[in-house]
């Protein structure tokens, strides 16, 4: 082989060196670009998993925020509840304690519940049955030689039968009264039922007639009508004038009582006739001892009067010397207006023998 074409294979060789190594540099190149690549696109998914941890820690915080915000509401809104449970219980309690007097009467009372609930039938019957014996006594006395048989069977049959009349009138009488009461409280309740705006509104101007602000006037009212049955019962005294207790009463009590009170109190002016007769030897009164037997039960009649004022004072909280007085003071009254028939009866009927 020749020198030159030695030389050349030698150049091609080296020239087939370089570019294998220059071949190989850039696949290193190459690789190690790729290798960047690589790195930065996993330092690029470390960064977004990390934009990722945080935007879940960040929403995390935001439904931990949105709990407890969510919590403070809830709590808020039970608060609120809890709040306004307490105003109603509260508005509630203060209406009980308003309708108390009404609804429900003190223990105090108890004692003096007989006498201030059957008050008015004591006065009634003993009232009736005083004045209306004396009476018949006094026509008795106007007779000079009435006789005691006459006079015992005149006052003993108004006795009798003027108990029986005050005892079944009083009986109707509060039987009339719960039915009217009775009444009038099926009417008040279904209106508070079904027009209750109206209702109170009637109720402001009862009170605002009475002089109390229109504003306090509707709070109160507001107030009364959370209790159905007390708002009744108001209604009932300040629009009807009936009290609660008037349904709780027992008719034939009333007529009992009464009834007792009327012979009780009637039979004492006939005491005096009747120790006379117990130690009488004549059927007929002579007029002195008739005069005095008069006379006493005159003294009789006007004490029993007196004593029924006091006891009637006594139970109503009032002067016990005017009560008194004022209770003898209509007795005589009707005594008066009594005999006056009497004496009338005699002019009319000069013929009329009232003695036998």
């Amino acid at each position: 082989m020749s020198s030159k074409a030695y030389n050349r294979l030698n150049i091609n060789e080296s020239i087939e060196n370089n570019e294998n190594e220059n071949e190989n540099e850039i696949y290193r190149e190459n690789e190690d670009l790729n290798n960047n690549n690589n790195n930065n696109d996993e330092n690029k998914n470390e960064s977004d998993n990390d934009n990722d941890n945080d935007n879940n820690n960040d929403n995390n915080d935001d439904d931990d925020n949105n709990n407890i915000n969510n919590g403070i509401i809830n709590n808020n809104n039970k608060n609120n509840n809890n709040n306004e449970n307490n105003n109603e219980n509260n508005e509630i309690e203060r209406s009980q304690i308003i309708l108390q007097p009404i609804i429900r009467k003190p223990k105090i009372e108890k004692k003096q519940s007989f006498l201030s609930k059957y008050l008015k039938s004591i006065i009634y019957g003993g009232m009736d049955g005083l004045v209306s014996i004396f009476v018949s006594i006094a026509v008795s006395f106007s007779s000079s030689d009435a006789k005691i048989s006459v006079l015992l069977i005149i006052v003993l049959s108004k006795l009798v039968a003027g108990a029986i009349s005050m005892g079944m009138g009083d009986y109707l009488g509060t039987q009339a009264d719960i039915d009217f009461a009775r009444g009038e409280r099926k009417r008040e309740a279904w209106e508070v039922e079904y027009y209750l705006e109206g209702e109170k509104s009637e109720m402001v101007e009862i009170y605002t007639k009475k002089g109390i602000p229109e504003e306090v006037a509707r709070e109160v009212v507001d107030i009364l009508s959370l209790n159905p049955k007390g708002f009744v019962d108001v209604m009932m005294v300040e629009e009807l004038g009936i009290m609660p207790d008037v349904e709780s009463q027992t008719p034939w009590k009333n007529g009992l009582v009464n009834f007792t009170s009327f012979v009780f109190f009637g039979i004492l002016p006939l005491l005096p006739y009747l120790a006379f007769l117990a130690i009488a030897t004549v059927a007929k009164i002579p007029s002195d001892q008739h005069l005095y037997l008069f006379l006493i039960v005159i003294g009789i009649t006007a004490l029993t009067l007196f004593l029924i004022g006091i006891f009637k004072a006594k139970s109503t909280d009032t002067k016990w010397y005017k009560s008194g007085a004022t209770t003898v003071i209509f007795g005589v009254i009707g005594a008066a207006a009594g005999l006056g028939t009497v004496e009338l009866i005699k002019v009319i009927f000069p013929n009329v023998d009232i003695s036998q």
